[in-house]
């Protein structure tokens, strides 16, 4: 992984992370839809009575021919559908957990600063007077807090 994928990653880190959650959700709503569509039961009923010479018996109905049609076109989008969103999990379970991993590699100090950087967009000035005192009681200039996000950003590099 190069340096600027790894940048990129990081600050997409929130929208990738939001975006699996709702995909995750989509996925799971459309198993149960694909679950009902397989337990509906089409059942063919014969006609007992007055004139029943007429009309032929045990003919399935144009109803229930619709019925198990529209079923299995139903069940085949959302097979479709299931395959897709699966795909798409899985890309985005890959970039999240990527940076997961990396960010436990780090240390506090430096999980913090990164995080508050490149996750939330926070500058380097900013994140010297308020982050690093409200973390240590103390305040740091921009250059400092710009060479802990590089070695932090180095060291995410050679996990």
């Amino acid at each position: 992984m190069t340096k600027p994928e790894l940048i990129e990653l990081l600050k997409s880190y929130k929208e990738n992370k939001a975006k699996l959650n709702i995909r995750l959700k989509e996925l799971k709503l459309a198993r149960i839809k694909l679950k009902s569509l397989e337990e509906v039961d089409v059942s063919l009923s014969v006609a007992y009575g007055l004139n029943q010479d007429i009309h032929s018996k045990n003919k399935i109905s144009d109803k229930v021919g619709r019925q198990v049609e529209e079923n299995d076109n139903k069940r085949r989008e959302l097979e479709e559908e299931i395959k897709e969103l699966e795909k798409t999990v899985r890309e985005l379970r890959d970039k999240v957990e990527s940076v997961d991993d990396r960010l436990i590699g780090l240390k506090y100090k430096e999980r913090e600063i990164l995080t508050a950087y490149y996750v939330e967009g926070r500058t380097a000035e900013d994140i010297g007077n308020k982050l690093y005192f409200q973390l240590f009681n103390q305040t740091r200039s921009d250059r400092h807090i710009q060479r802990i996000i590089e070695k932090a950003t180095n060291k995410m590099l050679e996990l």
